[in-house]
């Protein structure tokens, strides 16, 4: 029994040009905070935001790091600078055509942090704005909280790194409810604070699809967790997606069977639409909320569609 896959040259040449849009992607991100380094434009969401919630934050007496509207633009870049990644990588990989099993764990990323990026900023453009600081704070909490957690498992309790992650954390508590002081350890603990609750990550996905389907999107949010639920599936230990992907063929000269991976086209470039769509429309959304110009935007859009023309139908 042997294993061997096959890449006709045509799907070769098309991965190589799904391979382009995703660095189209992660440029496009680049050019964004090189063009308007988050500073927001008059009337916009972010204007609006800066003038409610001025940055350092006067009810923060002693920040950790960003405070008030700076915080909630931190959050948003650093989960599409993470997003961006993710993009570099899947470029590498469809252009050198080992798409059958890395690919879906850098989907799923994509798809998560473009969720939470979105979740962030809110559907309501005239919601108070301490709703999106306090979201963009939930979001640091549970990073701090992981970075905390991770680094007790993997030294001891004394051990630099986990002195420094547990320090942050008990400081950014502690400032949150400074700023908060409705907010208690309790309520902080399950993961809400000022009236928002911070979704898992199948909530977040599913809550973005709805939302962009509002805005026009193909896909529901019942759709949406259906395939980011597949993508684990296809990453983590699981049969089936490698089972489906390879065919038993004949080898009469060797005298025994091999097994053909198989790459499927039709569900190769859906996968990578998936991403590309979650953080096409994130961009979107976040060019909107500072009110820049549409340039970068734009200009992405006519790649996307001169290489995928159904993309935006």
């Amino acid at each position: 029994m042997g294993f061997w896959q096959h890449t006709p040259s045509e799907v070769d040449a098309r991965l190589v040009e799904i391979a382009g849009l995703f660095v189209a992607c992660r440029d496009a991100f680049f050019d964004t905070a090189e063009r308007f380094h988050w500073t927001p434009e008059p009337g916009s969401g972010a204007a609006t935001a800066a003038l409610d919630l001025p940055s350092p934050d006067p009810a923060v007496t002693e920040p950790r790091g960003e405070t008030g509207h700076r915080l909630i633009a931190e959050v948003v870049q650093t989960y599409l600078l993470t997003a961006s990644g993710h993009l570099g990588g899947l470029a590498s990989l469809y252009a050198s055509g080992e798409v059958i099993f890395p690919t879906p764990a850098l989907i799923r990323s994509v798809i998560g942090d473009c969720a939470h990026a979105v979740w962030v900023l809110g559907e309501d453009p005239d919601e108070p704005s301490d709703h999106r600081l306090s979201r963009a704070y939930l979001e640091e909490l549970l990073s701090a909280e992981e970075a905390k957690k991770n680094a007790g498992r993997m030294r001891a309790k004394t051990h630099p790194s986990h002195v420094r992650a547990s320090a942050y954390y008990k400081a950014l508590k502690s400032e949150i409810l400074q700023r908060f002081p409705e907010a208690t350890p309790e309520t902080l603990g399950a993961r809400s604070l000022n009236g928002q609750n911070l979704p898992n990550l199948e909530a977040a996905v599913e809550w973005m699809y709805e939302l962009t389907k509002t805005f026009g999107g193909t896909i529901d949010g019942r759709t949406g967790v259906g395939i980011y639920g597949l993508l684990p599936n296809m990453t983590h230990p699981t049969l089936y997606p490698a089972r489906e992907r390879r065919v038993w063929v004949e080898n009469r000269e060797a005298g025994h069977h091999e097994a053909l991976l198989r790459i499927d086209m039709g569900s190769t470039e859906n996968e990578a639409r998936a991403a590309l769509a979650a953080f096409y429309n994130a961009l979107n959304y976040v060019t909107a909320y500072f009110g820049w110009p549409t340039a970068v935007v734009d200009d992405l859009t006519t790649t996307i569609e001169a290489t995928i023309p159904t993309f935006f139908v």
